[in-house]
């Protein structure tokens, strides 16, 4: 018994403790919501980051083309609102990751902000999300 126990903690350490990284903007998209694109999406761009610790703490970067509803709907659902507060885009930003001046950016405003942002250019309707959970 104690045989099958040492086992499978071995196996529980070895294979739960894996950083996840990638820098494809489908692959972003699933570890970052668990689910696949829904055809209101186009994905351009992605960076994915997230500890093989226990905690998933994780950093991920987004540049995608939504439709009006599936935006409109993710901030409601989410409770996002749009944000006044200065804000400074993290050191580590990807290359891409630059809005427009035409952006309108959401989140902060919470206890628990570790500085999340989501922008969205209205002209273009390219959005930008800068996600960290850490």
């Amino acid at each position: 018994m104690n045989r099958l126990l040492i086992l499978f903690l071995t196996f529980f350490v070895l294979t739960g403790c894996s950083e996840k990284n990638s820098n494809d903007a489908l692959e972003t998209f699933r570890y970052w919501s668990g689910t696949q694109p829904s055809t209101d999406l186009k994905l351009l761009k992605g960076q994915y980051w997230q500890s093989g610790n226990w905690s998933n703490e994780y950093i991920m970067y987004l540049k995608f083309k939504p439709t009006e509803k599936w935006w409109t709907e993710f901030i409601k659902q989410n409770n996002i609102l749009v944000d006044k507060e200065d804000w400074a885009i993290p050191d580590d930003a990807p290359t891409w990751f630059i809005p427009s001046t035409n952006s309108i950016r959401f989140g902060g405003g919470g206890n628990f902000d570790q500085g999340s942002r989501y922008l969205r250019d209205t002209i273009t309707g390219i959005c930008l999300i800068y996600e960290i959970q850490l």
